[in-house]
């Protein structure tokens, strides 16, 4: 038989080429071979009239085998991209694929759910392939016709794929995230890859994530970096996720390339940062800002280089007293938050509370070292991390973080934070540990006695 893929054919000649096709049987060849003949073919559903096509692995026993439902918009360079990128990792894992076609063109319609679960059962009825094993695959507009179909009839696929999605659902003029069904992602585990200039639909499947995760929810998330492009090849990381995936188990997702692309980039000044901060001297105070907390009185130098944000007074818009001072570098991409606040809950519940929600807002959030710092008579609980967040206008910012808090005794529910955030690719390790030991030197906060409940 030609070694080449069959072109894509509606007549019967080709219908009993794919019917002897399933008779004969052969070895599964070895991974990094090429991908065995196949034979692509036109099928027409008993009612309706609709067809699909089916793509399978040519001369080999195809009873039992997986059936991947590929949904894409129905174009032509949709099936030759799939033919040359896809296929071949599917045909060496002995994979039936049916390609239902949308009526939509570029988009797939509402209500054709019923349509692609006549294709599901009239190839499962055809080809004898493991109904326990079928898979959702789409890319782009597919990718979303996909999520909405694991919701709407989840008990018949073992696993998703959505590749380039936005998983978004139109409504009237506008768009609404959509949240698949808790229920589906607790079962059946998704692979997701979006280009990181897709921001936001990455945070979003890490939100998804974060709040099934103790649920058991298995979700691979691949940012991919590099150059920028809607269509994306398959990533070398989900030929092993599909292994897993056929054989019945709950995958384990890979390492997040995005998350060590930041670390590897803030590496160096983090693991300097702890005994830099140790050994620094603190700068004497140039200029000192002093405002009146409802709880706290504040006192914090002004290190040299750095001016208060513009438009902060010493009172908002009440009249209050503000108990924050934000200072800027003059120059570099650096900010500073000092604070004195007595909260509800002790320091250590807050800072927890806050952590987590960093967490479940799909931040890329990361911790490298924590530690003790002794300064102005305090002992100061500190923390060396990055976050890195989509911004509208700038892309993705990873910034570094030191936080250093400590608690005014003998109320745990009165405390002090200083929090840098440097935005620079490459920070200076040591000019950060002499900053946070001028702001811990010169930070005066003590607790106010509360004041006396009104009459």
């Amino acid at each position: 038989m030609d070694a080449r893929p069959l072109a894509f054919a509606r007549t019967p000649a080709a219908c009993t080429l794919l019917a002897a096709a399933l008779a004969g049987a052969c070895a599964l060849p070895a991974a990094g071979q090429s991908a065995p003949a196949s034979q692509a073919v036109a099928r027409t559903l008993p009612e309706g009239g609709r067809s699909y096509h089916v793509l399978a692995p040519a001369g080999r026993m195809l009873r039992g085998a997986p059936l991947v439902v590929y949904l894409h918009p129905s174009r032509a360079d949709m099936f030759a991209a799939f033919e040359r990128d896809y296929w071949p990792m599917l045909a060496r894992r002995r994979c039936v694929v049916v390609m239902p076609r949308s009526k939509g063109g570029r988009m797939w319609l509402a209500g054709e759910e019923k349509y692609v679960a006549d294709c599901i059962d009239d190839a499962e009825k055809r080809c004898a392939t493991d109904p326990k094993r079928v898979l959702l695959l789409g890319i782009s507009g597919g990718g979303q016709a996909a999520l909405f179909l694991a919701d709407r009839i989840p008990q018949r696929f073992r696993a998703v794929i959505v590749v380039s999605t936005a998983p978004q659902v139109i409504r009237g003029r506008s768009a609404v995230w959509f949240y698949p069904n808790r229920d589906v992602l607790k079962t059946c585990p998704y692979f997701v890859v979006n280009h990181l200039s897709e921001g936001e639909s990455l945070m979003f499947w890490r939100q998804v994530r974060h709040k099934l995760r103790p649920a058991g929810a298995s979700i691979t998330i691949l940012p991919v970096l590099g150059e920028a492009g809607h269509y994306r090849p398959p990533p070398p990381e989900l030929g092993a996720w599909l292994d897993e995936v056929l054989a019945g188990k709950c995958p384990v997702p890979p390492p997040d390339p995005q998350a060590a692309a930041v670390a590897k980039m803030f590496r160096k000044a983090a693991d300097a940062l702890p005994n830099l901060i140790a050994a620094a001297k603190p700068d004497a105070a140039s200029d000192r800002l002093n405002k009146a907390g409802r709880h706290f009185r504040l006192s914090v130098p002004m290190p040299k280089d750095f001016g208060r944000s513009a438009g902060e007074d010493s009172a908002n818009s009440t009249g209050e007293p503000l108990t924050q001072i934000r200072i800027e570098h003059k120059t570099w991409p650096i900010y500073v938050r000092c604070e004195a606040c007595r909260t509800a809950k002790p320091m250590a519940e807050v800072l927890a509370a806050e952590d987590a929600e960093t967490a479940a807002r799909g931040m890329c959030y990361q911790v490298y070292h924590e530690g003790t710092a002794d300064v102005g008579a305090r002992k100061w609980q500190v923390k060396i991390g990055s976050i890195t967040f989509p911004h509208a206008k700038r892309g993705w910012v990873s910034t570094l973080f030191v936080r250093a808090v400590s608690a005014a005794p003998p109320d745990p529910r009165g405390w002090a934070c200083v929090l840098i955030l440097d935005e620079t690719q490459q920070p200076d390790a040591a000019e950060l540990a002499r900053l946070l030991k001028t702001l811990l030197a010169g930070m005066r906060a003590a607790p106010a006695a509360p004041a006396p409940p009104r009459k």
